[in-house]
């Protein structure tokens, strides 16, 4: 069951579907949890590409974004084989930041692996300064997923 807070908040969105090789594997034979990282940024690319605004259009744009946290925790084990739904949405947006929500799940059982964020500054693409989330961006989030919150 959602809490009342969750249910303001944009659902998540399932952008990336990868199978477990067997390379991502530990001695364990479970995802390597660094993997997870990975998998947590295929899935920013994703949605970047479902939100129609690929790094090719940032960078046409003039800027580009640059990862200053992340944070995951691992909830269950995924082995070779497995096939992982992974799963986005914006929480929130600030001037300049982006913040992500991110969840792993298994396809087979729907079961939760992973689940984090990962926060990201927009800079200009050639000095490398922190600039204001174009409005563009904003409304192509907004229109994939619907509201987000908003900070300083």
């Amino acid at each position: 069951m959602e809490s009342a807070d969750e249910t303001d908040r944009p659902a998540f969105q399932p952008v990336f579907e990868n199978r477990v090789r067997f390379a991502e594997t530990d001695q364990q034979g479970i995802v390597f949890y660094g993997e997870y990282f990975t998998f947590q940024d295929e899935t920013v690319s994703q949605f970047f590409r479902e939100i129609d605004y690929s790094y090719e259009r940032m960078e046409a744009d003039g800027w580009q974004v640059h990862v200053v946290n992340t944070e995951l925790n691992y909830r269950d084990a995924a082995e070779f084989g497995d096939v992982l739904v992974n799963e986005l949405r914006v929480a929130e947006m600030g001037t300049a930041s982006i913040t992500f929500e991110y969840r792993a799940r298994r396809k087979s059982d729907d079961r939760l692996l992973a689940d984090g964020s990962v926060t990201q500054v927009a800079v200009d693409l050639e000095t490398e300064e922190p600039i204001a989330v174009p409005d563009a961006f904003r409304e192509a989030v907004a229109a994939f997923q619907g509201g987000l919150e908003t900070a300083d």
